[in-house]
């Protein structure tokens, strides 16, 4: 018995010469599939100076299919070792889920901002109304109220509270008595009024002036439920805006990541797996001058750096 070794990965075999048929003879590694010279470990017979094709031709044959076996296995052996990515570790998955936390929080902060700078700007505007619409009633009264026209102050009253924003006017006189007004019902129509308006309303007053003198007083109560359904309306659709431009923005970076990163990775991944078996024929391309590119050039530079080992080991 003789002691031989894989050059590929060192395993030790013991070997009866006797079945060795041909000088050129070889022996198929059990662990790596590596295919082994083994003439440089005996002592030739002039019985195999003279190489025996035919024989050598019919022992060959087995052993490439045996070595095309042992491949296969060892590929079927890597495929099963391989690690599988689940989709809760998927690089899409955690760059969407980011990115759009990121777009979620900055447009919740924009909306919020934009509510509270909105909902502001309205209140000053009907409080601007409100002062503007008393201050001309207060002037244009004058006359009907001191000659206490009821038909003119009625008719006067009633005009100013087309403006469906106003919710009530009321008139008190010199003595701070109720004297006449109007206001909503619950379906909005104008109905008299003789007592005092509660609610969260904008309210404002004016005195009517006679020759310098305070004869009584105009009061006008704004409601926000028309200005205020208009706000929620535009409120509703910035938020949708918002969310599609959420999904725009998601879809966008999910194209782009795709295409720009995870597809080249998936096939450099699986180039270098077929490399790890053995195959060294395959082209590595180079798609891109960016650091996927770089990658790529690594691995091709890998690849023939590990076929130059493989010759050399094979040489030994």
């Amino acid at each position: 018995m003789i002691n031989i070794s894989c050059a590929s990965c060192g395993k030790n075999y013991k070997l009866d010469p006797k079945i060795i048929k041909s000088e050129n003879a070889k022996f198929t590694c059990n662990t790596c599939g590596h295919i082994n010279p083994i003439d440089q470990y005996i002592n030739k017979p002039e019985s195999l100076n003279k190489p025996d094709t035919q024989t050598h031709k019919i022992a060959a044959k087995p052993q490439v299919t045996e070595s095309r076996s042992r491949v296969q296995k060892g590929q079927s052996q890597m495929n099963s070792d391989i690690i599988k990515v689940t989709w809760k570790n998927r690089l899409q998955v955690k760059v969407n889920a980011v990115l759009t936390s990121l777009i979620l929080v900055i447009m919740t902060i924009f909306v919020v901002i934009t509510y509270i700078a909105e909902k502001q700007t309205m209140e000053t505007e009907l409080n601007n109304m409100s002062k503007i619409a008393v201050k001309r009633l207060s002037i244009y009264i004058v006359d009907a109220f001191w000659s206490l026209d009821n038909e003119i102050l009625s008719e006067s009253l009633k005009s100013e509270m087309m403006d469906n924003n106003i919710y009530s006017i009321n008139l008190i006189d010199r003595n701070g008595k109720f004297y006449l007004g109007y206001k909503r019902d619950k379906d909005w129509n104008l109905i008299e009024n003789n007592t005092l308006i509660e609610g969260d309303h904008i309210k404002s007053e004016e005195d009517i002036i006679k020759d310098s003198k305070k004869i009584g007083q105009v009061q006008v109560y704004f409601s926000s439920k028309f200005v205020q359904k208009q706000f929620n309306q535009s409120m509703y659709k910035l938020i949708i805006a918002v969310f599609l431009l959420l999904i725009a923005v998601s879809l966008a970076a999910y194209l782009v990541l795709n295409h720009m990163i995870l597809s080249p990775i998936g096939r450099l991944t699986e180039i270098a797996n077929k490399i790890s078996i053995g195959n060294l024929d395959l082209e590595i391309p180079i798609e891109s001058k960016d650091e996927i590119g770089v990658l790529a050039d690594a691995f091709a530079r890998m690849k023939v750096s590990m076929g130059f080992a493989i010759k050399q080991l094979r040489k030994r």
